[in-house]
């Protein structure tokens, strides 16, 4: 399902409730949702669904001896071998068993909403990184829960927090339970949040990394039991969504995940995007004429017209790129036409001990991590501009960040260091950053990483330090899987194997990687080379700028930007202007701005 709108008002101002919810959907309608494809009330609890552009999604399941619902969006998979599209089923599970016990027994990426007609509450649970969003607001006295932040602010009075703004426009993500909006708040990872006629009046986690024993698995059973879980995964998935495809690119993440497939005996087909001869495409098309696996590649091209940047606005609510989404919603919009649910391989990289090599050479030891560096390495890593923002208003990036870091840290500072980083990893970046893209991804059509099963991550985070190190857990599955796709090269010329006295002559190709890495790095932070959305001198932000509405909207004279924080507009205005540059270093953050630019005129439009 695409979208979704909870309204709970007090049981004494139910005609009040009602007047919100109608305000909702006719938001919902300016906003160019879909028409709504199921609505439901009882007492002083609303809610309506509305479908994907195309029409599918589950409707509202509804038991009417007890008069309680259920609606879920997203994907979601149940112990008992059912998932997406019975939710009639799971409804029956929750009335048997509570929520409780029903949280413990779902996987997946999802937002489950229930209400309860014999407490007359509403429980609202998400997935156990959060990476399916949800968003809060309190208007009139009443509750309001979305799957839209957009919609949520579009209520009014909205104020832009200045602090969520920077950091949208100085890295691209908004972290914590923070939006764009100072009234409209992202509910958090693995929550049990239970609304009343009164607001909100209990909220409660039902899983986190600290409970997951690292290192508790020794290495033959963590590599037998990631194996098993990923190939239980693609199963699960096969069973509900009978046409998949799979990413498919010369890494070790979309190859584990189609290796899981291979073993799992399921019909799927691959796909990569990227330009033509780049050593991802390359080697995706080797790795499936190898498995002789249906394989599509679609080139990686950036929008050209406003237009087509515009539309994207309906699936990220202006909280990710558009520019770089209207780039990825053109390959899933190929894809849909001919298959069930897009299948990628994100979190893998935990299996890999992803930016373990901050921690050398401590990696496992027990003491706090070293916010700062994490910030200014990882967080706040890549060249922005920020002068164009008043003195009295602008953060400092990293010392900001490192306070977030350490927020979001409380409670794991005694623990390995290795379970820190894979705690701020989930909840910061993939929760925030992967999270904002998928839940963006979904209200066009189904999309999942198997890795996001909490069996598979689990399984991941069992494992020895040892083991995830250089990629080793990976490594060794590979070859268990499927070992004529082990034994092909990776994009960068080496084989997906662990190295021995038998393939250590293969891996010649890695001090040429990690010194071009070193200069890579060097370059973004300088800000001279090629930003995400190509080395093509920015082109999307070249041929944007031809556009005359573009050029109205970035006019810093009438620019709501420019009253929504406070703003230094000479500044701004040389920043725009050398924008209109081919060698100008910041395109991402230029799209970022049109981003939010754009965003705040429709808000505006709308009041």
């Amino acid at each position: 399902m695409s979208n979704f709108l909870l309204v709970v008002s007090p049981d004494r101002a139910s005609a009040d409730g009602e007047r919100i919810y109608r305000r909702g959907c006719d938001l919902a309608k300016q906003l160019r949702f879909p028409a709504p494809c199921d609505e439901v009330a009882s007492g002083s609890i609303r809610a309506v669904f509305f479908p994907r552009p195309n029409g599918t999604g589950a409707l509202i399941a509804k038991d009417r001896n007890s008069g309680s619902w259920l609606l879920v969006i997203g994907n979601w998979f149940h112990a008992q071998g059912y998932g997406s599209g019975d939710e009639t089923r799971l409804l029956a599970r929750v009335l048997e068993v509570g929520i409780e016990r029903v949280a413990q027994e779902l996987e997946g990426f999802y937002v489950l909403v229930f209400a309860d007609a014999h407490s007359r509450q509403v429980v609202v649970m998400t997935d156990i990184v959060g990476s399916c969003h949800a968003f809060s607001r309190s208007w009139e006295g009443t509750t309001l829960i979305s799957s839209s932040s957009l919609l949520l602010a579009a209520y009014g009075a909205t104020e832009i927090d200045s602090v969520s703004c920077q950091e949208f426009l100085y890295t691209g993500i908004i972290y914590g339970n923070r939006t764009l909006y100072r009234q409209v708040a992202k509910i958090g990872s693995a929550q049990i949040l239970r609304v009343g006629e009164d607001g909100p009046i209990q909220t409660q986690g039902y899983w986190q990394v600290a409970e997951v024993e690292s290192g508790s698995l020794d290495d033959k059973t963590a590599v037998e039991s990631l194996g098993g879980s990923l190939i239980a995964a693609a199963k699960k998935i096969s069973g509900v969504y009978k046409n998949p495809v799979c990413d498919l690119t010369g890494g070790f993440d979309s190859r584990a995940v189609v290796s899981a497939f291979l073993s799992a005996g399921v019909r799927f087909s691959t796909t990569v995007s990227g330009a033509d001869g780049s050593a991802d495409v390359r080697v995706a098309g080797e790795l499936a004429s190898i498995a002789g696996l249906p394989h599509q590649h679609f080139p990686s091209a950036g929008p050209n017209r406003f237009a087509q940047v515009k539309d994207a606005l309906y699936f990220t609510d202006g909280e990710y790129d558009l520019v770089d989404y209207a780039r990825i919603f053109q390959t899933h919009r190929h894809l849909s036409q001919n298959f069930d649910i897009s299948v990628n391989g994100s979190f893998g990289e935990v299996a890999r001990g992803y930016w373990w090599e901050l921690l050398y050479p401590s990696a496992g030891a027990r003491k706090p991590i070293d916010v700062r560096m994490l910030a200014q390495r990882r967080y706040a890593a890549y060249p922005y501009e920020s002068k164009w923002v008043a003195d009295s208003s602008r953060i400092n990036l990293v010392s900001h960040l490192s306070s977030v870091i350490s927020k979001a840290n409380a409670g794991y500072e005694n623990l390995p260091n290795t379970t820190q980083l894979d705690h701020l990893y989930l909840e910061m970046r993939m929760q925030h950053w992967q999270g904002r893209i998928a839940s963006s991804t979904q209200r066009h059509w189904p999309c999942l990483s198997p890795f996001l099963f909490r069996t598979v991550l689990e399984s991941m985070l069992r494992s020895s330090v040892h083991l995830r190190r250089r990629s080793l857990l990976i490594r060794r599955l590979l070859p268990q899987l499927q070992p004529a796709l082990a034994g092909h090269p990776l994009e960068h010329g080496f084989p997906a194997v662990p190295v021995t006295w038998k393939t250590w002559y293969k891996f010649w190709p890695i001090p040429v990687l990690y010194g071009e890495k070193v200069l890579s790095r060097i370059g973004k932070i300088l800000g001279v080379l090629g930003s995400r959305h190509g080395l093509q001198g920015g082109a999307p932000r070249m041929q944007l700028w031809n556009d005359e509405e573009v050029q109205t909207l970035l006019d810093v004279r009438r620019m709501a930007l420019c009253e929504s924080i406070d703003i230094d507009r000479p500044a701004l205005a040389d920043f725009l202007a050398r924008s209109r540059q081919s060698d100008f270093a910041y395109s991402d953050q230029w799209a970022r701005m049109l981003t939010v630019e754009h965003v705040l005129q429709t808000l505006r439009s709308i009041r």
